[in-house]
Parts: structure tokens; C-alpha cells; sequence
């Protein structure tokens, strides 16, 4: 290697090996011819300081560059720290508005289901209280008040109701049932709207007696059969929910109406939960919370467009908040309701004109930024602490290095040349342990790749002694079955007319040979395509109409009645190229699936067409379709569908897509619902003119198949 002087003058190095191969001490040659040590004298310099000149320079130069990097560096790291800062802040706050949205939505559900539950159960009472035997007694009773009665006062039409024992034994039974429901009073009403008992009747503030005219939720209870208000109750002042059923005699004719009433304090307690929960009225009302900041406030604009309603006579609009919807926001739904950011989920209740509605604060992502931006603050002071600390330091060590540098080369320089022996020495063993290691680790890989090739051909032996197995147990199964077709068929005939039982049994008899002959069928082709070896034992041009004409005459007389062969070109050929018998098998399996999942009294359409130059094979049935969860799957080898009560093997329309493929066609699930699935078998046309004249002539008629 050649070392370059003070003065230009070239130093060679040589090695000189020992009978051992190992590399001795290095010497230098000059280019007087001079042998020399390594850091010997080099003509025209001072020996050790001409090598080691670089290096000392190079300690020189690192003070300087230290001063220059430090600001760049300071610069970098707060530029880093501010848009990292940026970016983790964003993604948390994004991460802590989709948990919010799931947890406002999950309780939007939620509660919904509470409050149907619950305005359900307040119609089943009404209805329940309504048809009670003695609750139809004293409707009829009391249908109507007589004539002066709405002159007198509610305390003088109480005492008139009241002396009658069966009012108050109605309205110890309304007591009793408001009771155990937490109900705020049950009580009937007549045709005049006058109050004849009610669960409170016994109370100083008993409500019998009182005229409720007018009422929209008792006028729609005698003209619907039930009706519902919200509204503020006349005695208590209390915003109460009003749910009443008409009450009809014997004769279907009406007779007053039951009410049950719930006052929205104890509705409150049900809606209970992280967020805050509202019921809203078609008007933007609140009717219903679980802050009571809300109650009975407008908050109209939070409502679906084209979804707010007019005031009507009986409810007031209600004083209205501030709402206002956030510009900006990353989510939908995020919106200023009196000066305070919420997260809106909103969801109307089952049976009623009402919203629900669940409010998550947001008040928390102020704090939160605000979090984020000390804690980057921190980060970067720690950090651009550490760099003027790395600073000092770094600027000190070079200093040292400076003053010791020599000192240390010098030191180096008399070990370089007894170290670069002794590495030479340690490289050139460990090279040959190298060596010894990579030969013995050639040998072991060759010796695993000829038992992997053993094992190999082990398993290859293996799958061929399956094929022939298959081969030959389907072979045997082929005489037996055949022989059970002939005498089935021999039976057919010598039955004599009248013997339907025999022929059913007969006919049972033959399904069941083409069922077990179908899958040998397929159990053969299914082999022939799993090999992979040689796909086609025959590939040939052929019209694809004597496929179809081949399938219509292995049908029996039923399905043959059942199935329907269209050719929509029949003065054209549908030349194909492929192997025919497998094509068959397609077929024919294609059209025992619409048979086998249709009921034995539909029709198979058998639709045979072309257009640009591919021919289509369309098997249409009239069944209960496929499943929209087994239509991704019904391809797969050995899968059936999901409450298919039909036998099979799984095989069919497995077998055939793999023969259209390798035929260089598809099959697949052209359409299916409720009325019935359509199967499309595709394969390209054979528009070759090396056909040759007899085959040519063979096909100049296509096959018509019979309507």
C-alpha cells in the first residue's frame, strides 16, 4: 500500500509470510531501495509527526465547528419540539373526541331504549287501567255530567263522585297501581272531560271533579284511542308527561278515557349517565333533563332540519338558550350552547313526537391544549438545556483532546506496529475457523436437502397412491351403480299402472345413482384439477349447445319437466374450445344446484346467449336465494350454505368454477334475492379458422334445444 511523504516521496509496505502462511512484521522500502519500519524516518520529513500531522489538524478544527453547529442545532430542536408538540396534541385531542362521540352515542342508544321502554309502559297501564271491568262500569255510569253540573265547583262535583263506593274503590286501585309505578296520579275522565276518580281522590288535592276541556291528549284518547302531552301540570305547576286511553263498553262505544301522568323530575331519574341527557319536543323545548340548567329551555336550533313545529296552544315555546354551532370544528355536531362547547348525538324516541338528545362537554379540550402547550415548553427547555450542556462539554473535551492528542498518537504510534502483527495474526486464524465453519455448514445444508428431496418424493409417492386410490374405488362404485340404474329402470318398466308407491320408490331409487354418480363425478374431476399436472385429457372445439343438449337428456322425467333450455342465437353455433367432459360436469352441477334448492314444483331456466365474442351460460332458479353472508364463501371447496336443508357434498360449485377457470373462463353469482339466483358460466368463443372441414361440417347446424 503505497504511504505518501512530507515531501512527495513514496513509502511501499511489504509483508513477508512465514512457512506458516502467517504475515510478519510489516517493513517499508523507500525509493532509494532503503528498508525501513513503518513509522521509521521517511526521506524529507521528521518520521512519526509527518503521519500523524492530519490528526492533529484535524483535533484542531473541531472547536470551531462545535461553536457553528450548537445554534443550528438549538434552532432544530425547538422547530421539532413545536411541530411534534403540534401533531401529538392534535391526535389527542382528535383521540379524545372519537372516545366522547362513542360514549355520547352508546348512551344516546342506551337511553333511548330506557324512555321507549318507558312511554310504553305508560300506554300499556292506560290501556290495562281502561278495559278493567270496573273501570268500564263506572264510565258507563258517569258518561256524561247532567245538565247544571258545570255550574257547580270542582269540591261540590268531588263530593257527588265520591259518595259513590265503586269511585273510590277505582281510585284506591289507581293509588295503589301509581304507587308501584312511581306514577305521578292515574285518574278517568268522562265524555265531558269532568275527572270522576282518580289515585289522589282521598288527598287535599284531589283533582276529582275537575273540567280538563279542551285537552289535546283526551281528545285524541276518544277520537284515536291514545293520546300523549307533555305540559304544565294546574294544581302543582309541575311539567308532567300525559299519556290517556279511551275507555269503550260492550258495544265498542266510547265511555271517557284513562290518563296516566308522570312528572319529568322522577322521567329525570332515568336519564342517568356521564353526559347530559335531553328530551326536546317537536317546538326545540326542553321537557325533560338531567341538568337542570336545561329544563324547559329552547334549544330549537340543535334540532334536524325541517323537524321544528310551530307552538301549539297548550305548551310554550320556552325561554331560548344561546345555540350556536362551532366554526371549524373537527367533528360534526359540535356546537355553543350558552357560551359552553358541547358534542351533540341525538336520536328521536320510538312512539313519540320527541328527541333525545345527549350533550358531552367539551369544556375539558381547553385545559387540555393548554396542557400540551407547558408540557412541549418543558420539553423544550429540558432540551435546549441539554444542548448547551452538551455544548460546554463538548467544546471542553475538544480542548483536551487538543493538548493530548499528541501525546496519545505518539503513544499509538509505538504499539501500531506490534498491534497490526498481532491483528494480522488473529484475522488470518479466525478466516480459517471462518472457513472450517462455512464448510461444515455447506455439508450439513447439502445433507437436509437430500432428505428435504426424500421427504419430498415420500409425499409425492404418497398423493399419487391417494389419486389412484380415489381413481380406483370411483371406477369400482361406476359398475354397481350402473348396474343399479339398468335394473331400476327395468323395474320402471315391468311396474304395472296404478303401482305409484313402487314407482316412487323406483324413482327414489334412480335419484340416488345420479346423486352418488355426480359425485364420483366431481371427486374425479376435483382430482384431475388438484394435480395441476396435465388440467385436460382432451382439449377440443366443440358447440357448447351439445353440452347443454347432453345435460337436457340425463335429466329424468321430472326434471326434465322442470327445467327450461333457451338459446337466444339459434341460427348461431357457440363454438368453444376446452375439454367437454369437464364442461359437463359444470354443467350438469350447475343445474342439480338450482333443481336441489328450488322447490320440486318451480322452474330452471337454462339461458344460452353470446355477445362479444364470450358465451354465456345463465342457470336461473326459483328459490329462497343465497345469503348475503354466504355469498363471499359458496365457492370455497366443501362449504354449504347456512339453513340449507338439502343434501350435498360441498363440491359442486367449487368444482365448477375451477373448471371454467382453467378453461379459461369464470363462474360466478350473477344475481340472488328472495325470489330465486341466477348462476353465470362464461367461456370465450373459438372464432380459429384452422378448423378442420369435418368438423366444420359436423357444426354447420347448431343444436337446437327445445323451449
Amino acid at each position: 500500500m503505497p504511504i505518501f511523504g512530507k515531501n512527495g516521496a513514496t513509502t511501499m509496505i511489504y509483508t513477508i509470510k512465514s512457512d506458516s502462511g502467517i504475515e510478519s512484521d510489516p517493513v517499508a522500502n523507500d525509493e532509494y531501495g532503503t528498508k525501513r519500519s513503518y513509522f521509521g524516518q521517511l526521506p524529507g520529513g521528521d518520521g512519526v509527526s509527518d503521519v500523524l500531522q492530519p490528526q492533529s489538524a484535524h483535533g484542531r478544527q473541531m472547536l470551531p465547528i462545535i461553536r457553528q453547529v450548537t445554534p443550528g442545532l438549538a434552532l432544530a430542536w425547538l422547530a421539532l419540539v413545536a411541530l411534534l408538540g403540534w401533531w401529538m396534541s392534535q391526535r389527542i385531542v382528535a383521540e379524545h373526541l372519537d372516545s366522547l362521540a362513542s360514549s355520547a352515542q352508546y348512551e344516546t342508544i342506551t337511553t333511548a331504549r330506557i324512555m321507549d321502554r318507558l312511554f310504553t309502559e305508560m300506554v300499556s297501564v292506560a290501556n290495562m287501567v281502561a278495559g278493567q271491568a270496573d273501570v268500564i262500569q263506572l264510565a258507563v255510569r258517569y258518561r256524561a255530567d247532567p245538565p247544571g253540573a258545570a255550574a257547580l265547583t270542582r269540591q261540590q262535583r268531588a263530593v257527588q263522585f265520591t259518595q259513590d263506593p265503586l269511585v273510590r274503590k277505582v281510585g284506591d286501585f289507581m293509588n295503589a297501581l301509581a304507587s308501584d309505578l312511581g306514577y305521578a296520579r292515574i285518574y278517568m275522565n268522562n265524555m265531558s272531560d269532568d275527572t270522576v276518580t282518580a289515585s289522589n281522590w282521598a288527598e287535599s288535592d284531589s283533582i276529582v271533579g275537575m273540567i280538563y276541556s279542551g285537552r289535546s291528549y283526551l281528545i285524541d284518547a276518544l277520537r284515536d284511542g291514545t293520546g300523549s302531552s307533555f305540559g304544565i301540570a294546574r294544581l302543582n305547576k309541575t311539567p308532567s308527561y300525559f299519556v290517556a286511553s279511551r275507555i269503550v263498553d260492550a258495544n265498542d262505544v266510547p265511555q271517557g278515557s284513562v290518563t296516566a301522568k308522570f312528572d319529568a323530575p322522577n322521567v329525570a331519574s332515568y336519564l342517568t349517565g356521564r353526559h347530559i341527557a335531553l328530551i326536546v319536543n317537536r317546538q326545540g323545548r326542553v321537557i325533560t333533563a338531567s341538568s337542570d340548567s336545561f329544563m324547559l329551555r329552547n334549544v330549537a336550533a340543535l334540532l334536524p332540519p325541517g323537524t321544528v313545529r310551530p307552538p301549539d296552544n297548550e305548551e310554550e315555546p320556552g325561554e331560548p338558550m344561546d345555540v350556536r354551532a362551532i366554526a371549524g370544528a373537527t367533528h360534526a355536531d359540535q356546537w355553543l350552547i350558552d357560551g359552553r362547547p358541547y358534542l351533540l348525538r341525538h336520536q328521536p324516541l320510538a312512539g313519540t313526537p320527541y328527541q333525545l338528545f345527549t350533550l358531552a362537554s367539551l369544556e375539558q379540550l381547553v385545559p387540555m391544549r393548554r396542557q400540551h402547550f407547558w408540557t412541549a415548553g418543558l420539553v423544550a427547555a429540558f432540551g435546549l438545556a441539554l444542548i448547551l450542556l452538551f455544548d460546554r462539554v463538548a467544546a471542553q473535551f475538544a480542548e483536551r483532546r487538543l493538548r493530548a492528542e499528541q501525546a496519545r498518537d505518539i503513544a499509538r504510534s509505538q504499539a501500531a506496529e506490534r498491534e497490526l502483527t498481532i491483528k494480522v495474526r488473529e484475522r488470518t486464524a479466525e478466516l480459517a475457523e471462518s472457513n472450517t465453519s462455512l464448510k461444515a455448514e455447506i455439508d450439513r445444508r447439502h445433507l437436509l436437502e437430500a432428505k428435504l428431496r426424500q421427504s419430498l418424493d415420500s409425499v409425492n409417492d404418497a398423493l399419487a397412491q391417494q389419486q389412484d386410490f380415489v381413481a380406483m374405488v370411483s371406477h369400482e362404485f361406476r359398475g354397481p351403480l350402473a348396474v343399479i340404474a339398468v335394473a331400476a329402470d327395468n323395474l320402471m318398466a315391468s311396474v304395472a299402472e296404478g303401482s305409484d308407491n313402487i314407482k316412487l320408490r323406483i324413482d327414489k331409487i334412480g335419484r340416488t345413482v345420479k346423486r352418488m354418480s355426480m359425485l364420483i363425478e366431481n371427486l374425479l374431476a376435483g382430482d384431475r384439477l388438484n394435480t395441476g399436472l396435465v388440467p385436460f385429457v382432451k382439449v377440443e372445439v366443440f358447440d357448447l349447445n351439445e353440452i347443454l343438449h347432453t345435460a337436457k337428456a340425463g335429466l329424468d322425467d321430472n326434471a326434465s319437466r322442470r327445467v327450461n333450455f333457451i338459446h337466444d342465437d339459434h341460427d348461431d353455433a357457440a363454438m368453444v374450445k376446452g375439454d367437454r367432459v369437464l364442461l359437463e360436469i359444470a354443467v350438469q352441477n350447475l343445474i342439480q344446484n338450482a333443481l336441489k334448492y328450488s322447490a320440486l314444483t318451480k322452474p330452471v331456466t337454462v339461458r344460452l346467449s353470446t355477445d362479444q365474442g364470450v358465451a354465456f351460460v345463465h342457470v336461473t332458479d326459483q328459490g329462497t336465494g343465497v345469503a348475503l353472508g354466504d355469498r363471499d364463501f359458496i365457492f370455497m371447496k366443501y362449504y354449504r350454505g347456512s339453513g340449507k336443508s338439502a343434501s350435498g357434498s360441498g363440491l359442486g360449485l367449487y368444482i365448477s368454477r375451477e373448471i371454467a377457470q382453467q378453461n379459461g373462463g369464470e363462474l360466478i353469482l350473477a344475481a340472488s334475492d328472495a325470489t330465486g339466483s341466477t348462476f353465470r358460466l362464461s367461456l370465450p368463443l373459438e372464432r380459429s379458422a384452422g378448423l378442420s372441414q369435418e368438423h366444420e361440417l359436423r357444426n354447420s347446424q347448431p343444436v337446437q334445444l327445445e323451449p
